[in-house]
């Protein structure tokens, strides 16, 4: 394995010209830097970022602490983890994925301790989480993707759920939807208690029936789904769905008893990111969930924290914007 003295002696610099190249701590002439990669790449170094954190007591290392349920790391949470990871190697950090047990707190803070890492970005975040008030005590320095029910003033990128549900709405009326059906959960996560406190307002101002159906973020959970209402509820004319995966089990099971979408039955999603559209046929209408950009913005204003840089925006909520596809239509008579 190549040596960052072996870099320097074919760039024709020093070793610590190396490291400036690398980590972008100092500025250094472009000429130089391509010179320095150039010689990276021919002899296919790869550094040492853990001695590096031991030898200069300042990690580029963050670490993102995803929790991952019965079924792995959600398609969804993976759009938030490469967004995160994409703007910390563009500001020269490196991100690590750590599950976030109560039992791995205590290493974090060791590794933190130790310069092994320099901060923590945290998700599925809970109205009340303990490893906000962990990481506070540590003094390990943090960003949120979520927020708690009293964020104060803690770093955190968020969906505006307001903004959101009322796109979604506002759109199903101009259809001339009235009776609707909303499909959440009831973990006791902030976003699903954001989202169906918000639609229910929403709705409400629209003088819409709202009808709640309680699924887990599983297919075959939104296929019994859509199997209640058709059952319970035939004058429903539209469903907003909050769980992207259930999403598809229940335009499955209106496939399968023959409904049809949108000229029966209307469908509107508001947390499927834009890249997991082509999973539903027909191609949903949704007020889009940027999780790539808010794992981005995570990142971003954690490494701002770290590096000291003023900035007024280290609380941004993000809307999503309304993608007309072919799921929704005027509601039937």
């Amino acid at each position: 394995m190549a040596t960052r003295a072996e870099v320097a002696k074919l760039a024709g610099v020093s070793a610590s010209t190396v490291s400036y190249a690398l980590s972008g701590d100092r500025s250094i002439k472009e000429e130089t830097r391509k010179r320095v990669l150039k010689a990276v790449a021919q002899l296919n170094y790869r550094p040492n970022f853990a001695a590096g954190a031991l030898a200069g007591g300042k990690s580029k290392t963050l670490a993102l602490l995803a929790p991952s349920g019965e079924f792995g790391i959600a398609l969804i949470a993976l759009e938030y983890i490469n967004g995160a990871s994409a703007a910390a190697r563009d500001r020269g950090y490196h991100l690590v994925i750590w599950p976030s047990q109560e039992s791995e707190l205590e290493e974090i803070h060791t590794f933190a301790q130790s310069g092994m890492i320099s901060g923590v970005i945290l998700m599925e975040i809970k109205l009340k989480d303990e490893r906000v008030s962990f990481l506070k005590k540590a003094k390990v320095p943090f960003a949120m993707i979520g927020r708690t029910e009293k964020p104060g003033k803690d770093s955190f990128v968020d969906r505006d759920f307001i903004g959101a549900t009322q796109l979604g709405i506002d759109y199903l009326d101009s259809l001339g939807h009235k009776k609707i059906a909303f499909l959440t959960t009831e973990r006791a996560l902030g976003v699903d208690t954001r989202f169906s406190s918000a639609l229910l307002e929403a709705a409400s101002k629209k003088k819409m029936a709202a009808m709640k159906i309680q699924v887990a973020n599983e297919a075959s959970s939104g296929r019994d789904a859509f199997i209640k209402l058709h059952e319970y509820c035939p004058d429903v004319t539209a469903v907003v769905s909050l769980n992207d995966i259930a999403t598809l089990g229940f335009i499955s099971g209106a496939n399968e008893y023959g409904i049809k979408i949108p000229k029966e039955l209307s469908v509107i999603a508001l947390d499927t990111p834009e890249n997991h559209i082509e999973m539903s046929w027909p191609p949903m209408t949704t007020v889009n969930l940027p999780a790539f950009e808010m794992g981005a913005a995570a990142s971003n204003i954690l490494i701002n924290q770290l590096e000291q840089k003023e900035s007024e925006h280290n609380q941004v909520l993000i809307t999503g914007e309304l993608k007309v596809r072919s799921t929704t239509a005027i509601a039937r008579q």
